[in-house]
């Protein structure tokens, strides 16, 4: 969405300040046992991203060189394992995640940073890879923005005790406000920095686990392939989302997250063709290694529920959605109806607004849910809300808000609902 925001921002502070604050202010209070000595190396509390099977990522922050490792468990008092350890410094911004592999399906894992042998983080926790028999539930939602701190949200979501988050893009508006955008390594990183600051994200982070995929603002307002900065973009938010990616250039991958739910999230940005390109065979949303990735990720599922993260709308029909891009969103289409594949839900974010998306034409369910935390476009835009609320779908704009997919193993049945920034439920429906 291209809107000028350029008002009301406080002065960023030098980078040392900042982590400075937030390790006081930012982050989860520290056990009271921790001396000053052992706190001052984090910056910000750890956080599981990417569980899949047996493993999980755990990031870590730093706001001085350090070398830490994680100890967990599925006790909070007997973390028993230990991952490798990790040297966090300026090259990774003094961030850094080791994975923990050997996981146990279905348990809640307990994690804690440690340096030596002493304890420098409270002790998180995440739910690891669900086993046959066992429900569960995802949160989804999208955009927000650093003036609009705190975002408040994190605490509805935690208070609904989903097992997983998908943040679905626009994690930091790197390029607001446009007089201070700078498309270089350490503005990337002072954005990032100042968004994980936030005392709700680093505490909901701290026990849900999380994959997250970029959308534009990580990088530029309408981001496309063609842009020089991408890697060093790609780099820093890699730095502070950490991902199990298929490749090494690119955001894709496929996590299973239960017998019967995969989650597959495609990177709307990092190979897309210009916007303004004329339709046709060469333009890509994808690229074609990613399309092909895709495709086959889709194939090759055995699960029931085929949970699709993009971060812009399948069905949206806008300049930045796949609708500018029909001739590859109508491949995949046609790919899913010739393979006579079932259970694909699409979850997107990007319009600031939720909204059921699912079409009897293409045979998809798609949810797109979002803002987190920055303007609603119906209060900007009244002609949108009236556009888009034509017709008997469910849609919602006047709150911050966020997605729930609930797959309940006894059924195999597939519930999504909305909440608002008060908890209330908006909107449920039953796929079977």
């Amino acid at each position: 969405m291209s809107f000028d925001r350029d008002q009301g921002y406080p002065a960023q502070p030098e980078r040392r300040q900042l982590l400075r604050a937030a390790a006081t202010l930012g982050a989860l209070p520290l056990a009271g046992a921790l001396g000053d000595a052992d706190a001052a190396a984090l910056a910000f509390a750890p956080a599981a991203f990417d569980v899949h099977d047996d493993r999980a990522l755990i990031w870590l922050s730093a706001n001085q060189v350090s070398r830490l490792h994680v100890r967990w468990g599925t006790k909070p008092d007997a973390l028993d394992q230990r991952s490798a350890e990790v040297e966090l410094n300026a090259t990774m911004d003094y961030t850094g995640h080791v994975a923990l592999t050997g996981l146990p399906r279905g348990a809640t894992v307990y994690y804690r940073a440690f340096a030596g042998d002493s304890a420098v983080s409270e002790t998180g926790r995440f739910n690891s890879a669900r086993k046959a028999g066992q429900n569960l539930t995802i949160a989804f939602s999208g955009d927000m923005e650093e003036k609009y701190k705190p975002f408040r949200l994190f605490d509805v979501m935690a208070a609904a005790a989903p097992d997983y988050f998908v943040h679905l893009g626009d994690t930091v508006y790197a390029d607001i406000p446009k007089r201070e955008f700078s498309p270089t390594l350490a503005h990337y990183r002072r954005k990032h920095s100042r968004i994980r600051a936030d005392r709700p994200l680093q505490a909901f982070l701290a026990q849900c686990a999380t994959s997250a995929i970029w959308d534009d603002h990580e990088i530029e307002n309408d981001a496309h392939g063609g842009l020089p900065q991408l890697a060093v973009a790609e780099q820093v938010f890699r730095e502070y989302w950490p991902c199990a990616t298929a490749q090494r250039t690119g955001l894709y991958r496929a996590l299973s997250l239960a017998p019967e739910v995969d989650l597959i999230i495609v990177d709307t940005r990092r190979f897309r063709s210009v916007q303004a390109m004329i339709d046709g065979p060469e333009k890509t949303m994808l690229g074609s290694e990613q399309k092909a990735w895709f495709l086959d990720a889709l194939k090759r599922s055995r699960a029931k529920w085929k949970i699709v993260a993009t971060s812009v709308p399948f069905h949206g029909g806008s300049q930045d959605a796949w609708g500018n891009y029909k001739t590859e969103r109508d491949e995949v289409v046609d790919f899913i109806k010739r393979e006579r594949l079932t259970g694909v839900v699409m979850i997107s974010a990007d319009y600031h607004f939720a909204r059921d998306w699912s079409s009897k034409r293409t045979g998809i369910h798609e949810f797109m849910a979002g803002p987190i935390a920055t303007f609603r476009t119906f209060d900007k835009q009244p002609e949108a809300r009236e556009r888009h609320s034509k017709g008997p779908h469910f849609v919602f704009g006047d709150d911050f808000n966020f997605g729930m997919l609930r797959y309940d193993a006894a059924s195999g049945k597939l519930t999504v609902s909305y909440q608002d920034s008060g908890g209330k439920t908006l909107f449920e429906t039953v796929l079977v």
